[in-house]
C-alpha cells in the first residue's frame, strides 16, 4: 500500500537521517522507519479512541443543511471546519 503525505521539510530531514542510523544505509530503512512509527502510533492512540463499527454513520447528514446550496467542490471545502 502506498500512503503520501506532505510534512515539514525539518521534520523530514531528522526521519530519515534517523532510519538512517537505525537501519542502515540501504534500501528498505525508510519504510521499516515509517512502519515502526505508525505502529507506535497505533498502539500510543488505541486505546484512546472509541471503537467505531462503522466510519460512514459518523458523518452521514453532517452537510445535510447545505443540501442544494453548494457545490460537490464547495462542500468537500467545508468538511475541513467540521474536523477543529
Amino acid at each position: 500500500m502506498v500512503i503520501k503525505v506532505n510534512i515539514n521539510k525539518d521534520i523530514e530531514q531528522r526521519f530519515r537521517e534517523k532510519a538512517m542510523r537505525k537501519y542502515g544505509y540501504k534500501k528498505g530503512a525508510l519504510q521499516k522507519a515509517t512502519e515502526d512509527a505508525l505502529k507506535n502510533w497505533d498502539n500510543f492512540h488505541s486505546d484512546k479512541l472509541p471503537k467505531v463499527d462503522d466510519p460512514f454513520k459518523l458523518v452521514r447528514g453532517m452537510l445535510r443543511h447545505l443540501k442544494g446550496k453548494k457545490t460537490s467542490v464547495q462542500l468537500q471545502h467545508e468538511t475541513k471546519y467540521l474536523w477543529k
